[in-house]
């Protein structure tokens, strides 16, 4: 009988001839590592997810496509909006690599990269969303300068609205002059 490989030993699942695991975890050196590295992934993207995933590629590929998740999910909690690509995209992928060896270290420091934020799932419950604030009444002190100053504008539209009636009235001839027009005066 053969042993259960790293990765199938802690995630407490039966390992067999056709592991889709253990071709996954032989570019990571040491046992420690390939735990821990199973670990970070199973609790990021959840067990059943991660297998998904791994199986979903051809067998030749599973391994790259083990280590991208990784970078990936390292990635998206250094930099939760762009990942590991928005690191590589800003000049800033030593920090993405760091991740990722404090995560195969299994570092204290990368006991907060262990707890990712939750992703949106199907079994997850969904949050309410809030209710619309009411508008809140003001200060009455507030309320008659929020008055004042709409009297205000109101005002000012007036008068420019006159002035803007007042300007033509004046460039054309004037009635009583007898030069035409019996045009309309204010």
């Amino acid at each position: 009988m053969r042993m259960s490989c790293n990765g199938c030993r802690v995630l407490r699942k039966g390992c067999s001839e056709g592991c889709t695991i253990r071709p996954c975890l032989q570019w990571i050196k040491t046992p420690e590592a390939q735990a821990n590295a199973t670990v970070f992934l199973a609790k990021f993207y959840g067990r059943a997810g991660l297998l998904n995933l791994l199986a979903a590629g051809p067998d030749h590929l599973r391994p790259a496509v083990f280590r991208s998740l990784l970078y990936e999910a390292c990635g998206r909690i250094v930099n939760p909006i762009y990942g590991s690509v928005g690191l590589l995209w800003s000049g800033q992928w030593q920090a993405c690599q760091a991740a990722v060896e404090a995560v195969l270290k299994g570092d204290p420091a990368a006991q907060g990269l262990r707890h990712p934020p939750r992703l949106q799932g199907r079994r997850g419950r969904r949050r309410r969303q809030p209710a619309p604030r009411r508008a809140r009444r003001p200060h009455p002190l507030q309320a008659r300068l929020l008055q004042l100053q709409l009297q205000a504008r109101r005002q000012a539209c007036r008068s420019s609205r006159r002035q803007a009636r007042r300007v033509p009235q004046q460039q054309q001839p004037d009635a009583r002059d007898g030069a035409g027009g019996g045009g309309r005066r204010r």
